[in-house]
């Protein structure tokens, strides 16, 4: 896996200095890949000398008004209220975000191409790529706009650096994400729907990380569940339980049944995205007879029957 350099702490990144002159300009974009990260560097850094209230009003007039549209893309709401909030956590880590965006092109284009040689029937250039701050709301993030449309992914150096940290490798969270766009051709009608089942919602996440650890079997348990301690090291008993409550939601399409087992800021019986968990394991029980590509074109009327047996017997231990 292709990590930022071999040992980023937040030390070496200060000392840095980052001065506009100090690191080369971040590569050439690739075709499809929209960073508004320069957008946002001009007025984050005139801004810095002033109160927070000014600031705020600067990155809303400059930067986040401009750019709604694409905020409004990605699902996000953005406040001055969000922002103020936001803003002193994130002065504390801007050094390691700037050097986070300039690695950020060159590191895309390297695990892209390593994604297209592992699934060569795959698109991943048809989706939209954007880089933007996202308030730590993401890290990474797809938003499905319907069968037939695009689906744009983004990317955001703010909530990669807080849900991962400064040593960040990017390699599983590319292989994570591109497969959300591979899934969604093989299988739209559970990847693109808005509300999909539980069953549906729990296995698109579970095939991505299973895909990630497909593509990096050198990768630790941690890393594949996108750097969750707390969610590699759930017990088995935890995980049965939480088997047993999806099975009793199973058909469900409100989005409120499956908050318990997807979401990040879920808290109650097992660690917040244990669906992720279970959702590997279930991969992984099924991809020993089926291939990662055959898997990836189980779609609505044909997944049910083929992932309820496996999470019935999680369930049971």
């Amino acid at each position: 896996m292709l990590q930022l350099t071999a040992a980023w702490t937040l030390g070496q990144a200060s000392s840095l200095a980052l001065a506009q002159n100090a690191v080369p300009p971040a590569s050439a974009p690739a075709a499809g890949f929209a960073d508004l990260m320069p957008a946002f560097w001009k007025p984050y850094d005139k801004g810095r000398a002033l109160d927070s209230p000014q600031r705020v009003e600067r990155l809303m007039s400059e930067f986040f008004e401009p750019n709604a549209a694409a905020y409004r893309l990605a699902g996000l709401t953005v406040t001055p209220q969000r922002v103020r909030a936001w803003l002193p956590k994130f002065d504390g880590m801007s050094d390691a975000a700037r050097l986070l965006h300039r690695a950020f092109a060159a590191i895309y284009e390297t695990q892209q191409g390593h994604f297209t040689q592992a699934l060569p029937d795959s698109q991943v250039k048809v989706s939209p790529v954007w880089l933007m701050p996202s308030l730590f709301t993401f890290d990474a993030h797809l938003e499905p706009q319907g069968p037939g449309q695009p689906l744009p992914l983004f990317f955001a150096p703010d909530g990669i650096l807080r849900f991962h940290g400064v040593d960040a490798d990017l390699a599983v969270l590319f292989a994570h994400e591109w497969f959300h766009c591979y899934h969604a051709l093989r299988a739209p009608l559970i990847s693109l729907d808005p509300k999909p089942g539980v069953h549906e919602a729990l296995w698109v996440e579970g095939l991505a990380t299973y895909a990630s650890q497909q593509l990096h079997p050198e990768a630790t348990l941690t890393q594949v569940l996108l750097d969750d301690a707390a969610l590699a090291a759930t017990p088995p008993a935890v995980l049965q339980r939480a088997a047993r409550a999806m099975l009793d939601v199973w058909e469900s399409q409100d989005p409120a049944a499956s908050t318990p087992f997807l979401d990040m800021g879920y808290r109650g019986d097992w660690p917040p995205r244990v669906g992720y968990y279970a959702g590997l394991l279930a991969a992984q029980q099924l991809g020993q007879r089926t291939s990662l590509q055959v898997m990836a074109g189980w779609d609505r009327g044909d997944l049910s029957h083929r992932l309820r047996p496996v999470i019935e017997s999680l369930s049971k231990g």
